[in-house]
């Protein structure tokens, strides 16, 4: 039998806010679970999220809805994906068949007819197949990507803070991806309905800070025509994700440990108190106790956020994630860039991307992929040690400075990167798919056939291990989730 409704979770995409939030409301009136987003990047980040059904409306962007469908049905070939539309060209209808959109609607203007045709084509979907729960995705949890032993420390971390009150303080250098952390606390807790709310310190001059946070009355200084909330109200019911604390002037600390121990909010140049119920995850790139020592940054507040500390590893400290990483990258710039040929990357470059100390981290790796994909030459599929910046080809400049580069012992993973290849022209071209099962078959060589020893050695847990061993003559398919904001 079909799911009931309050089991079945419905995606519905749609640029129109008007549109979007109708749909909403119709089909949660009906009782089904529903999400919405206003764009197909955006709806990428629920692939995998056990969602049973997508309805796809208008869409903008820089990726289609034909494209969205025919990436979602490449690893979830029977998720029902029924088009909602107003105008279509012949092309984009052919092509929708082609990727094999399930059904198509209209836009009606009368809402007790749409929820008819909604309903009627939701139960349809679920009678054609009961969806299955979607496999899990090795090293990806919410847009996060990493399945080494500190992003699995990072993971566990997550799922215990976001069922929790608490303030979290996210500590980690510059493009290691702390803003994913703090979108995961919220989106898996129980404030997930309400809104997510982010502020970066280090964005906006210092003079502003205090009216974005706390918001301002008519009146409360030159150009204030009129009243604004501020964003720990605006968060109310949600999160608010203070970015760059440590760029936070000091002179606002103060108050800001008094609205995080009493959850009361007065605005600028007012008398209003109003009390919220916001729960506050913080960020920095900064180290606070040295700030704290030079008299830079309130002790009092430090250990009123580090009550949940979670550390993001720089890149240099994972490089056994950078083969899944670059796989994620590919498929990412591809998806945007239709056109892009690549679908590989040389072993020798692999290689060379692990070596790099990557002081840019993550940020600086999707930087590096997309500037390889879109200066390719037309008709090359492999991205080869010569189309990475000079730094990186370099085995001398890119291992310079110890220490930045990690010090991690080298796992099976990143050997196999360098098997049978000590040069561009002389090494086989490898797809990371082929280079994973080096890995694995290396890593049970070497200890005998113990898949415990062996897993442990990649990075990866023994089920999935013997999941992979069980596929292993399969291809593997990956699922793109876009890990870092644009």
């Amino acid at each position: 039998m079909p799911k009931s409704a309050d089991n079945y979770e419905i995606l519905v995409i749609e640029d129109n806010p008007t549109q979007r939030a109708a749909l909403e409301q119709l089909l949660t009136n009906a009782g089904y679970n529903v999400k919405t987003t206003d764009s197909a990047e955006k709806a990428l980040s629920y692939v995998g999220e056990g969602i049973d059904c997508v309805i796809a409306g208008v869409i903008s962007g820089d990726v289609s809805r034909i494209d969205l469908i025919a990436h979602w049905r490449k690893y979830f070939p029977d998720t029902p994906l029924p088009l909602i539309h107003e105008t279509q060209t012949v092309q984009e209808l052919v092509a929708a068949i082609n990727v094999s959109a399930t059904k198509d609607l209209e836009h009606f203007s009368d809402a007790k007819l749409m929820l008819t045709r909604l309903i009627d084509l939701v139960w349809a979907c679920q009678k054609e197949k009961i969806v299955p729960p979607p496999p899990a995705i090795d090293g990806v949890k919410d847009n996060i990507i990493g399945h080494c032993k500190a992003m699995q420390d990072v993971y566990r971390l997550i799922d215990r803070s976001s069922q929790v009150f608490s303030t979290a303080l996210i500590l980690g250098e510059s493009g290691t991806g702390k803003d994913l952390v703090a979108q995961a606390i919220h989106r898996n807790s129980p404030r997930r309905a309400g809104p997510f709310i982010a502020l970066n310190c280090a964005a906006m001059p210092e003079t502003l800070v205090e009216s974005e946070l706390f918001g301002y009355e008519k009146g409360a200084f030159s150009g204030a025509v009129g009243s604004r909330v501020g964003r720990f109200e605006a968060a109310d019911g949600g999160t608010l994700f203070i970015d760059e604390i440590g760029d936070c002037p000091l002179s606002l600390q103060a108050k800001l440990l008094r609205i995080l121990e009493n959850r009361v909010v007065t605005p600028l140049g007012g008398h209003r108190e109003t009390k919220v119920d916001t729960r506050v995850i913080a960020a920095t790139s900064r180290d606070l106790p040295t700030m704290m020592a030079a008299g830079q940054f309130r002790e009092d507040l430090y250990y009123r956020l580090n009550i949940i500390a979670i550390h993001v590893p720089p890149l240099r400290e994972r490089v056994e994630d950078i083969p899944l990483l670059v796989r994620f990258f590919i498929e990412r710039v591809n998806l945007r860039n239709p056109a892009a040929p690549i679908g590989s990357i040389s072993a020798a470059a692999l290689e060379a991307l692990q070596r790099y100390h990557w002081p840019g981290n993550v940020r600086e790796l999707l930087n590096v992929i997309e500037r390889a994909i879109v200066l390719a030459d037309p008709g090359k599929t492999v991205i080869h040690l010569a189309d990475l910046p000079h730094e990186m080809q370099n085995p001398v400049i890119a291992s310079d400075s110890t220490t930045a580069k990690s010090s991690a012992p080298q796992t099976a993973t990143t050997k196999a990167a360098s098997v049978a290849l000590s040069t561009e022209n002389s090494g086989p071209l490898l797809t990371l798919a082929e280079l994973e099962k080096i890995a694995i078959e290396a890593a049970l060589a070497r200890y005998a056939n113990n898949k415990t020893k062996a897993a442990l050695a990649i990075g990866i847990s023994v089920r999935t291990l013997q999941r992979k061993l069980a596929t292993r003559d399969t291809p593997q398919l990956v699922m793109l989730r876009t890990e870092l904001e644009t």
